[in-house]
């Protein structure tokens, strides 16, 4: 206790000096923190959008292959008894709705230009839930089971040159094998932020597609939960379930299924590792450059201390101390600088980002800080200064004692 005083005091002798290291260590940490903030809301904001945009948080068919294969042909997934199913799995405490979709591709036509596209197909009831961060930008939704009405995203409405009111065919291949055509109204134009998804995607009513497709199962159901933190827990007690046949359930949580996410999140993750490699490089250049001119102008106090019989352990220990208490200081600082003006930015309504590679909306950020995050920098900065400590600890303990006591 008594050489953890010792170093407080040393580390406040020089006031002006420790307040610039502080000031660079509490610079650091802000930075580092405020970027984590920012990190945290951007990747909930795309778990979140990614899970209300028809992928659900859980994912279930009758085979792996599917979630290779099923858009191409759902034909050959097709859940027995899928209501019956969706019933039992609706039972889970932690489920909060299930709901049956059907993935295809199809031809959509003007009359005068035409274009792939990627239909997917919900109950009415359970779209509102399941496509929450799909924004309808002119008209409306589906509102009726069964209509012949169709929503298009706007990247497709803007290659076929589709507006709400337009009569489109949709050809599609039914599972005979056959062709199979239906007249739909554009009801609504959707987006959903991401480009590519935006240029190819379109929603129908799940009765529709049924009928359009000759099918009356299902090649999949999307599962909701009360919570996202759920997810692990409830594939669990889902992997327990059996279909009408007996055979086992092959179920997909969303981040397995969301390859975009996956690519933003390691995205993410590597340049926040850049980042704090900038910082902690700058925050311990800083650290040494203070210890060694602290180290130079303590000279004749060393050999003193040496001389009344002090070891070089107990010298190079009360340097690492004053080193940690400057990362302890420093930390503290920079994690309430970082909380207060994440506060200040967050009452301000965030910052605007434009949009992101893939993205074709910007959105406003909010940083996000947490408390274990906020302890983690901050035990970061005591061990970096700790280390940076290290070097200009062992060289005070490196002259000898009288060279250090003629020292002027």
């Amino acid at each position: 206790m008594n050489t953890i005083k010792l170093a407080a005091r040393n580390v406040l002798r020089n006031y002006r000096r420790s307040m610039l290291t502080l000031f660079s260590i509490a610079t650091g940490v802000a930075a580092i923190l405020l970027y984590q903030g920012f990190v945290n809301y951007s990747m909930w904001g795309l778990r979140e959008s990614t899970i209300r945009s028809g992928v659900g948080h859980i994912q279930v068919s009758t085979d792996d292959a599917f979630f290779l294969e099923g858009s191409f042909d759902p034909y050959s997934f097709l859940i027995p008894q899928y209501q019956s199913l969706a019933d039992e799995i609706s039972k889970l405490p932690q489920v909060k709705s299930v709901a049956p979709k059907i993935a295809f591709s199809g031809t959509i036509s003007t009359g005068e230009k035409s274009g792939i596209v990627m239909v997917e197909a919900l109950p009415v009831e359970d779209a509102t839930n399941l496509l929450s961060f799909r924004r309808i930008t002119s008209g409306r939704d589906i509102l009726r089971s069964g209509a012949l009405e169709i929503v298009l995203a706007e990247g497709v409405a803007q290659k076929i040159r589709a507006e709400v009111g337009d009569v489109l065919t949709l050809l599609v291949s039914s599972k005979g094998g056959g062709m199979n055509a239906a007249d739909v109204t554009v009801v609504g134009i959707s987006s959903s932020g991401i480009g590519a998804f935006d240029n190819m995607a379109s929603y129908m009513d799940f009765a529709l597609a049924q009928e359009l497709l000759v099918i009356e199962d299902a090649p999949q159901l999307i599962v909701t939960l009360d919570s996202t933190e759920l997810t692990s827990e409830a594939m669990v007690e889902m992997s327990k379930i059996r279909m009408a046949d007996g055979q086992t359930l092959a179920i997909r949580q969303w981040e397995d299924i969301a390859d975009y996410y996956r690519q933003v999140k390691d995205f993410y993750i590597t340049l926040m590792q850049v980042i704090k490699a900038i910082v902690l490089v700058v925050v311990i250049f800083s650290i040494i450059n203070t210890m060694i001119m602290t180290v130079f102008e303590r000279f004749r106090e060393i050999g003193t201390l040496r001389a009344l019989g002090n070891t070089k352990f107990n010298i190079m220990n009360l340097f690492l101390w004053e080193g940690g208490v400057l990362g302890l200081m420093g930390g503290l600082a920079g994690a309430l600088l970082g909380l207060g003006i994440a506060f200040i930015l967050n009452k301000m309504g965030g910052i605007y980002i434009p949009p992101p590679p893939g993205m074709s909306k910007g959105y406003v950020a909010e940083f996000w800080l947490t408390l274990p995050m906020m302890i983690e920098t901050t035990i970061l900065a005591v061990v970096v200064a700790t280390i940076s400590s290290i070097y200009p600890a062992r060289k005070a303990v490196s002259i000898s004692v009288a060279d250090a006591l003629r020292h002027l």
